[in-house]
């Protein structure tokens, strides 16, 4: 097995003590990347793990190294599991709700694009999105937030 495998079995098993000496005897496995381009601190953050985490950290891991499969950081890892019960950070439903504002159906677009579930999400201030493009007038923002079956009207 090789160091990166027991590593990620370490980080897996909250095994603090072990990650440490593997770590000891190969300080350079925080950089050393999975089939997936995942790092040991990408399977720390994933399970909340924050004492591994820290010391991950501490020993140099990159705190905003990519993945290769998915393009996401550590963070994005961790936010993972709220992400796929359609949770998002305030700045993107800030953000969002500023493109609708300005009228910007480019990044609109890219936000929904991203984030589909965003079409029936509210603001902070709990306002429906797909209300606010309407209250706004914006023609392409509004035709964004459209049910297939409203598309003609």
């Amino acid at each position: 097995m090789g160091g990166l495998d027991k590593l990620t079995k370490a980080v897996k098993r909250r095994d603090i003590d072990q990650v440490k000496t593997i770590l000891d005897e190969d300080g350079e496995l925080v950089h050393v990347r999975d089939e997936a381009g995942a790092t040991g601190l990408h399977y720390a953050t994933l399970d909340g793990l924050r004492e591994i985490v820290q010391l991950l950290l501490d020993r140099g891991a990159d705190i905003n190294s990519l993945d290769s499969q998915f393009g996401a950081t550590p963070t994005g890892w961790a936010i993972e599991y709220l992400r796929e019960r359609g949770g998002y950070l305030a700045i993107e439903l800030q953000d969002l709700a500023y493109a609708i504002e300005l009228g910007d159906a480019r990044w609109v677009a890219r936000f929904l694009e991203r984030f589909p579930t965003l079409r029936q999400g509210r603001d902070i201030n709990g306002k429906p999105f797909r209300q606010l493009a309407e209250e706004l007038g914006n023609r392409e923002v509004r035709a964004l937030f459209r049910l297939p079956c409203e598309a003609g009207s």
